[in-house]
């Protein structure tokens, strides 16, 4: 019997996720929408950003950003 694995859901807009187009988030941990590529259609739901200090890339979902989560 093969088992069907539910869709994983953007933590800010809750729509489904494709798998390739995501990525989590550093503070909150939750998965969220992330584009890729120019093309793509799918939202951008958190941002880019870069730690000075330690000299990394750092993604943030869009309500870890502004500050709405906990």
């Amino acid at each position: 019997m093969v088992e069907e694995l539910e869709a994983e859901t953007c933590v800010v807009c809750g729509e489904k996720l494709d798998g390739l187009h995501e990525t989590a988030c550093q503070m909150c941990g939750g998965k969220f929408h992330q584009p890729w590529s120019q093309d793509s259609d799918v939202p951008q739901c958190g941002h880019i950003g870069s730690h000075s200090e330690a000299l990394v890339l750092v993604f943030l979902c869009n309500d870890c950003y502004h500050g709405l989560r906990p």
